[in-house]
């Protein structure tokens, strides 16, 4: 990677920072790591858990829950490219990246103690008004810490084999928090006879979560913070926030990579809206399942997440990036897709044990083409920010991250509203969970519950895999980028 020296620094404030180091050990990029808890642990508990609590447990109406959910991440995803940019023109003896995080980490497991801590006894109107506030504490605060997390990410190294390698530490929590959470919620919190359907379990294996969300953000605060503050950054811009914001926003929709990154992740996210939703809804009501045997298949999962980690770098060295990132999206929706487009079909008809098998190896299958693809997608947004500084000579590392979890956030809002309006207009039972309406299901509902959760979101996410094949940045063309920012850089420096 290209050293940093002090000369190539903009700060405004006069103590001695420490320079940031010439090569990345393994410790820094552990540390650094550590952070993707904050976001992984946190979103894993609501995607997993939260839809079926409040509709199934808690009896708010799924169009209720969709609706609250679909609120909380549209306005916290407007308010990512707010943070990206106050990010990128911060300064601090930190930087401009872990002062937020700072902050950010300990609001996240705050907001998601309180999102399942609702007060006994709330109408209708209160819940829904509960789970919108306290969901809007948890999503923002996440944004606060992820965005510059994310961005600093793309500022340890300018080497493109390099960045994937910090993406995979990354990636590495990403699989074992959700990991760690999974366990207690099935094993633990959820376990036995009662499962999910054990409302009390709820609260704490949330705060344990948070626990887990502090850890791993003081971590990478703490792990990076001595040399934060000497990462290379460019001038900070001037001139009203609103104004430039705007600009700045403008400017990298000027991008045709950006352009692709984000369409590919509106359709990608909304599929997964869609089905993390009604998720639970298929192993509960369809494929009858206890808490042990879908912790079981969800352990297969995370086998086929740890299994792709040491593939991943290897197809990368091989392979342009987009078709690796292309090759384990196909893998993911033929994985999401495929025994459930069976089931409504009427071709795979197994319930209870007779599924934990097929379930589970489907599950490996979708654990290795998620994690090529987000070790890859990740490196791509970094080598998509190093083609804007060429194009138009601005960092903004801040907005692109900022730009794709907005994508994400809006569009799962979207796909969880689309979820709930579904349970709702097949006339699902509320509190299904607690009031033992498993038999009470007519097989044409179910059918319809089936449809909607697998087929539908594969092919979702198959159109967002066909996007990807207009992305342009191969290794040649950073090559050329590379060198033509370090040419300007030289002769700015002379």
């Amino acid at each position: 990677m290209t050293a940093v020296t002090p000369t190539d620094l903009v700060s405004s404030v006069d103590d001695a920072v420490a320079v940031a180091p010439m090569r990345l050990t393994v410790g820094i990029k552990a540390n650094a790591g550590a952070g993707q808890l904050v976001e992984s642990v946190s979103s894993t508990v609501f995607s997993t858990f939260l839809f079926f609590y409040y509709t199934a447990i808690l009896g708010l109406p799924g169009s209720l829950v969709g609706a609250a959910t679909a609120i909380s991440l549209v306005i916290d995803a407007i308010a990512d490219p707010l943070l990206g940019s106050l990010s990128d023109n911060a300064r601090s003896r930190w930087g401009r990246r872990v002062p937020f995080m700072f902050v950010g980490a300990p609001l996240v497991a705050l907001g998601l103690g309180l999102v399942f801590s609702p007060p006994a006894g709330l109408s209708t109107p209160g819940l829904f008004a509960w789970l919108v506030t306290m969901s809007l504490v948890m999503r923002f605060a996440v944004s606060t810490f992820q965005v510059p997390f994310l961005a600093l990410g793309a500022e340890l190294s300018t080497d493109y084999a390099e960045r994937s390698s910090v993406v995979a530490y990354r990636t590495v929590f990403s699989i074992f928090g959700p990991l760690a959470v999974l366990i207690l919620g099935y094993g633990v919190f959820l376990g036995g006879k009662v499962g999910l359907r054990h409302a009390e379990g709820y609260a704490p294996l949330a705060w344990s979560a948070a626990a887990l969300i502090v850890a791993g953000g003081m971590v990478a605060v703490l792990g990076v913070r001595r040399f934060a503050g000497g990462l290379a950054v460019s001038a900070p811009d001037s001139g009203a926030f609103h104004r430039r914001l705007f600009d700045e926003l403008r400017e990298i929709f000027r991008n045709p990579s950006f352009r692709v990154m984000f369409s590919c992740s509106v359709l990608f996210y909304a599929a997964q809206g869609l089905a993390a939703s009604l998720g639970q809804y298929m192993n509960v009501f369809v494929w009858r399942i206890s808490s042990e045997q879908i912790l079981f298949i969800t352990l297969c999962l995370f086998v086929g997440l740890i299994l792709g980690v040491p593939v991943a770098p290897v197809l990368a060295r091989r392979l342009e990036k987009k078709a690796v990132v292309i090759l384990g999206l196909l893998m993911f929706c033929l994985a999401q897709g495929g025994l459930s487009s069976l089931r409504a079909l009427g071709l795979f008809t197994p319930t209870g044990a007779a599924t934990v098998l097929p379930l589970g190896l489907n599950s490996v299958m979708a654990g290795v083409g998620l994690t090529i693809t987000g070790i890859s997608i990740g490196s791509m947004m970094a080598d998509a920010a190093d083609e804007h500084d060429f194009l138009f000579g601005a960092r903004r590392e801040g907005l692109y991250f900022a730009g794709l979890g907005f994508a994400g956030k809006a569009a799962t809002g979207m796909g969880a509203l689309l979820a709930g309006l579904a349970l709702d207009a097949i006339h699902f039972p509320k509190m299904a969970a607690v009031a033992g309406a498993t038999t009470q299901l007519s097989p044409a509902m179910l059918s319809n519950l089936t449809w909607a959760t697998g087929p539908t979101a594969a092919v979702v996410s198959a159109a967002a895999t066909c996007i990807l094949f207009l992305y342009r940045i191969d290794r040649k063309r950073h090559a050329e980028i590379s060198e033509a920012l370090r040419a300007r850089s030289a002769k700015g420096g002379s």
